[in-house]
C-alpha cells in the first residue's frame, strides 16, 4: 500500500529511508517494552539458573517485544521517486549521412545497430516510459520530431546540427523539468559552438550512448583544399591538396581533373606519414581559358581507382561506396574547386609625351595577352603659339591655324586636324573612330571606359586641371590603375608636385636639389617586392637575382623624392653612388592602385634576348611587362559584377551579391537582375533534363546600386551564375559570371571515428554520463534514482507487512515450545 506525501510535521525522520508514523508514542512504547523485558528477565532469571535454554526463551519473547513494540510506532520507508510522466525525457537520434559508416569488421552500420537500440520493444525504453515522458527527436541539418512507436530514419542528412539541436531542445522545454536527453549520435558536430561554450548552460543532463568498443575506420580522406592565384605567368593557379589516411602510412594516387571538360589536369603519388606538411600535394598549372572553371581533386589507393568512374565519383544515394572499396565511404575523397580568372577585355589607356620605344615593346608584349587591350595615345608635335600673317602665302598651308604637319589635308577635314595651339596626338588600337579625337578623355563616361593609364614621359601641364581630377577620380572613385613611366618630361618640376598627378603618385616630387645622374644603373627586388607574385618570374630568390644579374644596365633615372607613407618600394636601382633609388613604386589610392617607375629607359631590357628565360619566346621583359599589365587591372570593378558570399555553415542557402553602375560608374538603382543558374554536373549520367534555373535579385535597402539572391540546395554540385542586368528604362547595362561550389558533405565527413572526447565533454559538463550501448538496461534502471526535476515522495509501512506478524509469532512460539519442551514455568 502507497500513502500519500507526508509533510515534515506529520513525521519524525530517523533517517532519509525510515520514519516512524507514530512519534508521540516513542516514549510510553519504550517504557512499555523495558519493563516488559525487565518482567520477563527476572522471570526466568528468579526461579532457575540460567542456561542456554533459557537465554534462547528469554531473547526470543524479548525479540517479540520489541517487534510489536515497533509495530505500534508505526515504522515506515519512505524515499522519492520521478512522478511519473511529469518529467520529459528526449531521445534525440542522429540521422545524418556520417552514421551511415560502417566500422572496420563490422556487419552492421551505426545506423543500424541505433535502429535496434531505440526500437519499442527493447526492456530500456518500455522501463523508461513507466517513469518519464519519453519523446524522440531526430536531428541532421536541424531537428524534427520521430515517431518513437515506428522510428523510421532515412540518414540522408548533410549535417550534423549537435550543438543548435541540444540548444534547440532547451529552448523548447525550457518551461517544462526535463530528466535528461537521451544522445545517439557519432559526436562528428557541423556546427560547433564557441570554443568556451558551456554545455552546463543546457540546463539537463546529457547521456550520449556510445559503443562500448573502440571502432576502427579505414579511411582516406582530402583534409582541406586552399586555392592561391596570382599574375605568375609560368603558375598563375596553385592548388594544394592536404591528405589525412587512417591508417596512416599509406601510398595514395592525388589526381586533379577539369569538370568542365571531363578531362585529368594532372594526377601525383603521395605516400602519408605522421607529418602534416608531408601530406601535402600541390598542383602548379596555367588554365587554358580564363574566366570561371571548376575541378575536382581526388584521392584514392591505386586498388581502388576502379571504384571511380570518369569524373571521378561514384557514391550512391546515401553517399557510400558504389563499387566494393577498401573504404568506409568514398564520399570524402573527393572536393570541387572553384577558380575564377576573371577575362578581359581589359582596356589600357596608354598616353605618352613622344614616340618611343617604350611604347613599341609594350605593345608587342600585351599583344601577346588576348585579354588586354591597349590603346595608344601618342603625342608626335607640342603645340605652338598661334600667329596671323599679313601673307597667307608665306606659312605655305592652306590654312593659317592648321599646324603644317597637316599640310595636303582637304579643307573638309579641317575638324580632324590639330590646330598651331593643339599638342599633334595620333590613336592607336581604338575601337571607334570617335574614340579620343578630342585627345585626352574630358568626361568621366570616356575615361571610365577603361581599366587602367599608363602615363610615360609627359608633363603635367598636358592635361588640364578637370582632366587631372577626373583621373584622381578614375583611381580613388572608379578603382582604376595608374603607372607612371620615366622620361625627360616625367616626375619634374614643381607643378607636378602641387598638381593632382603628384597627389595620385607614390612618390614625392623631386626636391630642387635632386637631378639625375647619368650613369648604370643595376636593379633588384626588394623584400617586399619578393612577395609580390606579379613583381617576380621566377619561382625562388636565388633564381631572380640570377635574373637581375644579367639585366642591363639603365642609365636614365628619374629623380624623385622620398617614397610616400604607405606605399611599398618594390624594386630599387643604385647609384653610381651606390645609394639605392625606388624603381618600382606601388600604393592603394582609394579604390584602385597606383605604381611609379622612374626609369626612363626600360626599353634597353626589351632588347636583350634571354635564352634562358622560361618563356617560349625567351622575353622577360614581355612577361614582365604583361603581369604588372594584369596588377593594374585585376581588381577594376566593372559596371556589373557578381560574387557569392562565402557560407560556413553548408545547410545556408548560397548568397548572390549583384553590384549594378552606370557608365560613370554611379550606382543603377530600380534595375532588373536576372540570374541564370546552372548546376556543372547532372544528377545521374543518363539524367537529360535541363536543370537551369533562373531567379531574380532583389534591391539591398542598405546599399544603393547592390542586389541580392538566395539559392538553396542539399546537393554536391558546382553552380555557374550568368548574371544580365538592365536599367529601368530597359537599356541593358551589362553582364558577368560568378560561380560556386556547394559541398554540404565536407563538414559531415571530415571526421569519420566516434567523438569520444566532445561527448565525453558534454556528459560531463551537463551533469551526465556516457553509456555503453550494452548496458542501456542498468541505465534504466538507474535514472529513476538519479536526480530528475520533478519527484514525489513515497511511503510505505513496514509493521503492515506479513513477515513482521509472522516474525513476532514464531518468537512467542518457540519460547513456548521451548518451555514446554524442557518443562519450565
Amino acid at each position: 500500500m502507497i500513502f500519500s506525501i507526508l509533510t515534515a510535521d506529520a513525521m519524525f525522520p530517523l533517517n532519509e529511508n525510515l520514519i516512524w508514523g507514530a512519534p508521540d508514542w516513542v516514549i510510553p512504547v519504550s517504557i512499555a517494552a523495558v519493563i516488559l523485558a525487565a518482567l520477563t528477565l527476572w522471570n526466568y532469571t528468579s526461579q532457575h539458573t540460567m542456561g542456554a535454554v533459557r537465554w534462547l526463551a528469554a531473547a526470543l519473547k524479548i525479540a517479540a517485544i520489541t517487534l510489536i513494540a515497533i509495530c505500534l510506532l508505526q515504522p515506515m520507508r519512505s524515499g522519492t521517486r520521478p512522478r511519473p510522466k511529469a518529467n520529459v525525457l528526449p531521445i534525440l537520434v542522429d540521422n545524418s549521412k556520417s552514421m551511415q559508416v560502417k566500422p572496420k569488421g563490422a556487419k552492421e552500420t551505426r545506423a543500424d545497430v541505433v535502429s535496434k537500440q531505440i526500437s519499442p520493444e527493447n526492456d530500456w525504453r518500455i522501463r523508461l516510459e513507466q517513469d518519464f515522458d519519453v519523446r524522440g527527436y531526430s536531428f541532421d541539418s536541424r531537428i524534427a520530431a520521430l515517431e518513437l512507436a515506428d522510428p523510421t530514419l532515412s540518414n540522408e542528412g548533410t549535417a550534423s546540427s549537435l550543438s543548435t539541436s541540444l540548444q534547440s531542445l532547451g529552448e523548447r522545454f525550457a518551461a517544462r523539468p526535463v530528466a535528461g536527453v537521451v544522445l545517439f549520435s557519432d559526436g562528428n558536430l557541423t556546427d560547433p559552438p564557441d570554443t568556451n561554450f558551456d554545455w552546463s548552460t543546457l540546463g539537463f543532463p546529457v547521456y550520449p550512448v556510445l559503443s562500448s568498443a573502440n571502432e576502427a575506420i579505414n579511411d582516406v580522406r582530402i583534409a582541406d583544399v586552399s586555392v592561391s592565384q596570382t599574375d605568375f605567368e609560368s603558375a598563375p593557379v596553385t592548388i594544394r591538396v592536404q591528405v589525412d589516411a587512417n591508417p596512416t602510412k599509406r601510398k595514395l594516387v592525388v589526381q586533379l581533373r577539369d569538370l568542365d571538360h571531363g578531362k585529368l589536369v594532372e594526377e601525383q603519388t603521395l605516400t602519408t606519414s605522421t607529418s602534416e606538411t608531408d601530406n601535402e600535394v600541390t598542383f602548379r598549372f596555367r588554365p587554358d581559358e580564363p574566366g570561371l572553371r571548376f575541378y575536382r581533386t581526388i584521392v584514392f589507393e591505386e586498388r581502388d581507382r576502379q571504384a571511380f568512374e570518369a569524373k571521378g565519383e561514384s557514391k550512391d544515394s546515401k553517399g557510400t561506396a558504389a563499387r566494393e572499396t577498401s573504404e568506409a565511404t568514398l564520399v570524402n575523397n573527393q572536393r570541387m574547386i572553384a577558380v575564377d580568372r576573371k577575362s578581359g577585355p581589359y582596356r589600357i589607356l596608354y598616353v605618352a609625351g613622344r614616340p618611343n620605344w617604350e611604347f613599341k615593346f609594350l605593345r608587342r608584349s600585351l599583344a601577346a595577352d588576348a585579354e588586354i587591350q591597349l590603346v595608344g595615345l601618342l603625342r608626335i608635335a607640342n603645340k605652338e603659339p598661334k600667329f596671323s600673317f599679313r601673307d597667307q602665302g608665306v606659312t605655305g598651308s592652306s590654312s593659317p591655324s592648321t599646324n603644317r604637319l597637316f599640310d595636303g589635308v582637304d579643307s573638309a577635314e579641317d575638324e580632324l586636324v590639330q590646330q598651331y595651339d593643339e599638342p599633334v596626338m595620333i590613336r592607336l588600337g581604338v575601337k571607334e573612330s570617335e574614340e579620343l579625337s578630342d585627345g585626352f578623355p574630358e568626361t568621366r563616361e570616356e575615361l571610365f571606359a577603361y581599366h587602367a593609364i599608363i602615363l610615360d614621359d609627359i608633363e603635367s601641364e598636358y592635361f588640364t586641371q578637370d582632366q587631372m581630377l577626373l583621373m584622381r577620380q578614375f583611381v580613388s572613385s572608379r578603382g582604376g590603375g595608374l603607372l607612371m613611366l620615366g622620361g625627360q618630361e616625367s616626375f619634374a618640376g614643381k607643378s607636378f608636385a602641387d598638381s593632382p598627378l603628384g597627389e595620385l603618385a607614390p612618390v614625392y616630387g623631386p626636391r630642387s636639389s635632386d637631378a639625375s645622374v647619368a650613369g648604370a644603373y643595376r636593379m633588384k627586388l626588394t623584400r617586399e617586392g619578393m612577395l609580390e607574385p606579379w613583381a617576380r618570374l621566377r619561382e625562388n630568390e636565388t633564381a631572380e637575382s640570377d635574373r637581375f644579374a644579367q639585366m642591363p644596365p639603365f642609365t636614365s633615372v628619374n629623380a624623385v623624392g622620398d617614397v610616400k607613407p604607405g606605399a611599398l618600394t618594390l624594386a630599387t636601382v643604385q647609384d653610381p653612388k651606390g645609394d639605392p633609388l625606388p624603381a618600382i613604386v606601388a600604393q592603394r589610392f582609394g579604390k584602385g592602385r597606383t605604381a611609379a617607375m622612374p626609369i626612363a629607359d626600360l626599353w634597353r631590357w626589351s632588347m636583350r634576348h634571354d635564352p634562358r628565360s622560361k618563356n617560349n619566346d625567351g622575353d622577360d621583359a614581355a612577361q614582365a611587362w604583361r603581369q604588372m599589365a594584369h596588377w593594374l587591372v585585376g581588381d577594376v570593378p566593372r559596371q556589373v559584377e557578381a560574387r557569392v558570399e562565402p557560407n560556413v555553415d553548408p545547410n545556408e542557402p548560397a548568397r548572390i551579391v549583384v553590384h549594378v553602375r552606370d557608365e560613370a560608374y554611379l550606382p543603377i538603382d530600380n534595375a532588373e537582375i536576372e540570374l541564370t543558374i546552372t548546376p556543372i554536373e547532372k544528377r545521374t549520367r543518363d539524367d537529360d533534363r535541363d536543370d537551369v534555373i533562373q531567379i531574380q535579385a532583389t534591391a539591398d535597402d542598405d546599399a544603393p546600386g547592390v542586389y541580392r539572391a538566395a539559392f538553396w540546395t542539399n546537393q554536391s554540385n558546382a553552380y555557374r551564375v550568368h548574371v544580365a542586368a538592365k536599367s529601368a528604362d530597359g537599356h541593358f547595362v551589362g553582364e558577368a559570371d560568378t560561380g560556386w561550389v556547394a559541398q554540404p558533405d565536407t563538414a559531415e565527413f571530415r571526421q569519420l571515428s566516434l567523438n569520444r572526447p566532445l561527448l565525453e565533454t558534454i556528459a560531463k559538463q551537463s551533469g551526465g554520463k556516457v553509456i555503453a550501448n550494452n548496458a542501456l538496461a542498468d541505465f534504466a534502471a538507474e535514472l529513476p534514482n538519479l536526480k530528475v526535476p520533478v519527484t514525489e515522495t513515497w511511503v510505505y509501512p513496514l509493521w503492515h507487512n506479513v513477515w513482521v506478524l509472522v516474525a513476532a509469532i514464531l518468537c512467542l512460539c518457540g519460547e513456548w515450545g521451548l518451555r514446554r519442551w524442557k518443562g519450565l514455568s
